[in-house]
């Protein structure tokens, strides 16, 4: 009887497990056709489906991979590397990408150059601030350049433009053809004005037709002249104010007058106000004058002759100039009369020493005779820092 019982409840039991699960399967079922009755997602496609399939596999691969005994010894954990699939996928082809375009500058247009247009160069003869005597004639002489775009022909002229005229001429041909880029040395004769002062006169070029032009960016400023004019009436002569009469040399042959500060072949130039070796400004005119950069050097100045009256003297001062202290110079001044022997009148040795020399010597043995004067510096071995002068050098009453 037991066993019958016992035999019903078990075959009981077994139907309603059968019965469960029966309604399992059958909901799972239902759960997969219809999930939107549960509030859930739509069923994935195929793709879903193959890479849920991989993901489960992987995890039953780590879960097998977690579970290998740990290595005896090393008392680390024996670490599993998940290794990703390989995936062949191409990458997509670049897409060509468009560029604007590259801008071009505009094509500069070339500034046409002035038909006529001078450059100045430089003085070649009268320098500014050049001393002369009243009513005394002179040369000068400017070198421009052409920088047009024209020939200047020999039509073309030098003409007046405003000032001191000195006595010049309104205007005077060149006298010379003179092509774009070129050179030329243009001069005008002109005289000293006969009263004391400072002088300064404008000139320009001119073409055929009158059409006036000079030098500057627009092509119109005038170049010019200018003279100091001294006053030398108290005096029978001046050799400072007269120094470019003189010819002036060296060993290197002729010198300019003025010349060029800092010239190795030796220079003279009138300073207004020399500072002298004991660092004192004087407010008379001297000659600076340098022999040339050689052992031995000199500079020597030739003066026209000079007729000597009664009771005349020679008159000056000689010295070095300041900051000059290796400054070592013989001072000469020689004499010829008429056609005569060349012979020294005066000689002294001046250093840089604080001291100078004052000149006096009495000229009544050339009473009535024309003498040539010739004032010489000459270095005293090295001529380096041979700065040497002549102040107020005079024939005096």
């Amino acid at each position: 009887m037991d066993e019958n019982r016992t035999r019903i409840l078990i075959g009981i039991g077994v139907a309603a497990a059968l019965l469960v699960l029966c309604l399992a399967v059958a909901c799972a079922g239902f759960y997969f056709l219809y999930p939107v009755y549960f509030g859930q997602p739509a069923s994935p496609g195929p793709e879903a489906l193959y890479t849920q399939a991989a993901e489960t596999v992987a995890a039953q691969l780590t879960q097998g991979a977690a579970t290998t005994a740990t290595p005896t010894g090393t008392g680390m954990p024996a670490s599993a590397t998940a290794v990703p699939s390989s995936t062949s996928t191409n990458p997509p082809p670049p897409s060509a990408t468009s560029l604007p375009p590259t801008p071009v500058p505009p094509t500069a247009t070339p500034t046409p150059i002035p038909c006529n247009w001078a450059k100045y160069i430089e003085d070649v003869t009268v320098k500014d601030g050049t001393v002369f005597t009243p009513g005394t004639s002179f040369v000068k002489t400017w070198r421009l350049k052409n920088i047009g775009s024209c020939t200047w022909s020999r039509d073309y002229l030098l003409v007046f433009a405003g000032g001191e005229q000195m006595d010049g001429p309104k205007d005077s041909m060149i006298d010379e053809t003179v092509d774009p880029g070129e050179t030329v040395d243009i001069s005008v004769e002109l005289e000293a004005p006969d009263r004391p002062g400072r002088y300064r006169g404008y000139w320009q070029l001119s073409t055929p037709g009158g059409a006036e032009f000079g030098i500057g960016a627009d092509q119109e400023d005038a170049f010019w002249v200018e003279i100091s004019v001294a006053d030398s009436g108290e005096y029978p002569y001046d050799f400072a104010v007269n120094y470019c009469a003189a010819r002036w040399s060296s060993q290197e042959g002729r010198l300019d007058c003025p010349g060029d500060k800092g010239n190795d072949d030796g220079f003279v130039i009138l300073v207004d106000n020399p500072e002298i070796e004991i660092n004192r400004l004087e407010n008379e005119p001297a000659l600076w004058t340098v022999p040339d950069d050689d052992d031995d050097g000199y500079i020597r100045g030739e003066y026209p002759p000079i007729e000597i009256d009664e009771d005349q003297r020679f008159s000056a001062v000689v010295g070095c100039l300041s900051e000059s202290p290796d400054c070592d110079v013989i001072f000469q001044l020689r004499y010829r009369v008429g056609d005569g022997e060349e012979r020294t009148l005066f000689e002294t040795r001046e250093v840089f020493d604080d001291l100078f020399t004052k000149v006096d010597i009495d000229l009544s043995e050339f009473e009535g005779e024309d003498v040539q004067f010739i004032l010489v510096v000459r270095a005293n071995g090295d001529a380096d820092d041979d700065n040497a002068f002549w102040m107020v050098p005079r024939i005096i009453d």
